[in-house]
């Protein structure tokens, strides 16, 4: 029991734990990695139906793994219970190498004494790499409930969100169909 214990202790710090680029932001109350996490998983279950409905009309020869896809989702920010949240300007001082490497290891730590523990971090590592087809959905789907969320802390008022919205690169039309809607709504 005490490794599902360890394991939900982790996952419960995500509740509790503010994503710190709102915070930089001035956006006070903000979400917390856990409704960011849930939220981007909500997102990809729903990208990855949409691109199932038609895998060739989006470049792939056969549909997305949607459980794959929602397990990778629940899994991308979880290193965060340990490391927390670093702000896009610390990710930058440290380093892209030095970051994948903390979080690398807090995710091998983080499983290593669950039931197929090193295939979670393998997930976590497919997710990082962005080497497969659902792992790329599930990056898109990150930036774009990011997008989403500063469009609503913008609805309520909130200024000084502007690097939220940009350097976007997309794996998937999809994605970057619904970033323009985003866009287009924020005017």
């Amino acid at each position: 029991m005490e490794p599902l214990l360890n394991w939900l202790d982790h996952a419960n710090m995500l509740k509790r734990l503010p994503r710190t680029g709102w915070l930089l932001a001035g956006v006070q109350p903000c979400e917390s990695v856990a409704d960011h996490t849930c939220a981007t998983a909500l997102l990809a279950l729903g990208m990855a139906a949409t691109i199932n409905a038609a895998p060739a009309a989006h470049g792939l020869a056969q549909p997305l793994d949607t459980g794959r896809v929602v397990s990778l989702a629940l899994l991308h920010d979880l290193a965060e219970a340990v490391l927390t949240d670093l702000p896009k300007r610390s990710s930058n001082l440290l380093g892209a190498d030095v970051k994948h490497a903390a979080e690398a290891q807090t995710m091998a730590t983080l499983t290593a004494d669950l039931a197929n523990g090193a295939d979670f971090a393998q997930l976590w590592r497919e997710y990082d790499a962005a080497s497969t087809p659902e792992a790329r959905l599930v990056r898109d789907a990150d930036k774009l409930e990011m997008v989403h969320q500063a469009l609503h802390y913008a609805q309520r008022g909130q200024r000084n969100l502007d690097e939220f919205w940009l350097g976007h690169r997309w794996h998937y039309e999809l994605s970057a169909n619904l970033f323009a809607c985003l866009q287009s709504s924020r005017k």
